[in-house]
């Protein structure tokens, strides 16, 4: 044996010590993942905007404050100095009766004007308003006799006036003041009536009278005297009866009108945080089936308000799409009279939406949201009151109250695109010493995620370069499935090259996927247990691997 030893032979140096594994193909055995779900994928922190709710659904998710706006129409007060008063003075002349009496036939009128310039503008039509003005009916006689105003004696006011008054002698009915017994007047007992004018109706004043424009208020009108008096004395009487109306001052407190009064409203923007990533590549386009946006309003004012805006979104600071809402015919109408919460539901389609009170169909408001924005706001906002009469109480003031939230459920229509892109990395530590031709990566995925999707994938070194000299190839796309239908598609990943040291160079793939919504799952949400498993997965050398044992 000893003989046969070379001992100047160096195996080191002279003997080939790469080995082959594998011959034609070397097959590492199928393995399986757990179910990847959308829970995992997302890995959504608290602040993010996009939200699941209590049974797993997706959606965009934010809020926006607004503000708390108050709305008052000043008071219409009309002094006496104001109000023009012309008394009736009347001669009275008296002839004998068949009863023996002296007898005269009143029949006379005093009058009252106001022409008012500077009320408040804000009351744009003036239909009936409560008033406060305390008024008082005051007779006197000229002279030494005294007369006597009989039974059904009457004071006409114009009937558009609500009339009251204390004085046990007369009553009233509608807007005329009768006696209900004799009355004697003197120059030493004057009659004195008090009155309340209670309410106004300007509606039936007729043409050039009541609130003729904003800000010019008339009313003029005569009150008519009519009835028969007595006296005493011989055969005829001439005497003098002085009738005055007073009226110490006009106040309309609670009004029937149109009114416009100014309600500045105004709400912060939205911001939209911490998304998942695959929502924020620039590729991503979204068409979803129903995005909602919610306005909560609250209005404890009696005048419906109709309020409108231009939602525009920004990413980066520049504009992406601007979507007026509150745009004839499709008006957002805060109604009035509404101290709790009331939620308006601006949404796509054209149904009324389940919670809200009121529904406004808005069909661009995807264009917010198509590329997936920093921030959305409301500008432009204009809130006015409709052009309907309401009553109102003149002085008091209300309060009009805006909040506005963002829901866009993650179900999306066929045009959608949304991108995925990450890196595998870290193999060249344990393929930088093989020589292989071909890797073929097959498996099975199954899929409940309503998404088609399709991947792409490259092979990278270290650096993250593509390596041109290692081809990829996927074989199919992933299908589209449900929660109730998961859908498996059989996927292989083909890697080669034609020079056998490429794969030395090799660190990991990048890949990019690609979903899309197909019409079978179209309108689909998204769910955080909705899942991708991937099975029955093996991995094929072809032409073995090549060890360098040296």
């Amino acid at each position: 044996m000893l003989s046969c030893v070379d001992s100047e032979y160096d195996l080191s140096k002279d003997l080939d010590m790469t080995v082959t594994v594998g011959g034609e193909n070397l097959t590492i055995p199928a393995s399986n993942t757990k179910n990847i779900t959308l829970e995992k994928i997302f890995d959504l922190n608290e602040e993010s905007t996009v939200k699941a709710d209590a049974d797993g659904n997706y959606a965009l998710s934010q809020t926006g404050k607004g503000s708390n706006t108050r709305v008052s129409i000043e008071e219409i007060t009309i002094k006496s100095s104001e109000i023009a008063l012309q008394s009736a003075r009347t001669e009275l002349n008296y002839m004998m009766s068949p009863s023996g009496t002296l007898e005269a036939t009143v029949n006379d009128k005093t009058s009252f004007s106001i022409d008012k310039r500077n009320i408040t503008t804000d009351v744009t039509e003036l239909y009936s308003s409560d008033v406060i003005m305390p008024a008082s009916l005051r007779m006197n006689i000229e002279g030494s006799n005294s007369l006597t105003l009989k039974k059904g004696f009457q004071i006409e006011f114009p009937d558009y006036m609500t009339i009251t008054t204390t004085n046990q002698r007369v009553k009233i009915t509608g807007s005329v003041l009768t006696f209900i017994q004799d009355i004697n007047v003197s120059q030493n007992s004057a009659l004195y009536i008090p009155i309340q004018v209670t309410r106004i109706d300007f509606e039936s004043m007729g043409t050039g009278k009541g609130l003729v424009a904003p800000g010019h208020l008339v009313i003029a009108d005569d009150i008519n005297i009519s009835g028969t008096s007595t006296t005493t004395g011989g055969s005829a009487i001439q005497m003098i009866m002085d009738t005055e109306i007073k009226i110490d001052e006009i106040q309309l407190t609670q009004v029937t009108a149109k009114v416009n009064p100014e309600i500045n409203v105004s709400i912060d923007p939205i911001t939209i945080n911490n998304l998942p990533d695959f929502l924020k590549d620039e590729q991503v386009r979204i068409d979803m089936t129903d995005p909602k946006i919610y306005l909560t309003v609250s209005n404890t004012s009696p005048v419906e308000v109709n309020f409108s805006g231009v939602l525009k979104s920004y990413k980066g600071g520049k504009l992406l799409a601007s979507v007026p809402v509150g745009q004839s015919p499709n008006l957002i109408t805060i109604p009035g009279n509404q101290p709790d919460e009331y939620i308006i539901c601006l949404h796509r389609l054209n149904n009324h939406v389940e919670g809200a009170d009121a529904s406004v169909t808005v069909e661009n408001l995807n264009d917010l949201i198509e590329t997936i924005p920093d921030e959305i706001r409301m500008d432009n906002i204009e809130a006015k009151a409709s052009d309907k009469r309401c009553t109102i109480v003149l002085g008091s003031t209300y309060n009009v109250k805006t909040d506005y939230e963002i829901n866009a459920p993650l179900q999306f229509n066929e045009g959608t695109n949304i991108v995925y892109s990450d890196v595998i990395d870290n193999w060249n530590k344990d393929v930088k010493d093989l020589s292989v031709k071909e890797v073929v990566i097959t498996m099975d995925a199954q899929n409940s995620i309503p998404l088609t999707m399709n991947m792409e994938v490259k092979a990278i070194n270290k650096n993250g370069t593509v390596l041109n000299s290692i081809s990829t190839e996927v074989s199919s796309q992933i299908a589209a499935g449900t929660m109730e239908n998961a859908k498996v598609t059989p996927l292989k990943i083909t890697l080669k090259s034609t020079d056998a040291n490429a794969f030395k160079e090799l660190d990991g793939l990048k890949y990019e996927v690609s979903a899309t919504s197909s019409a079978e799952t179209s309108g689909k949400v998204l769910n955080k247990n909705q899942y991708l498993r991937l099975e029955n997965m093996t991995i094929k050398i072809k032409g073995g691997v090549t060890v360098d044992m040296n």
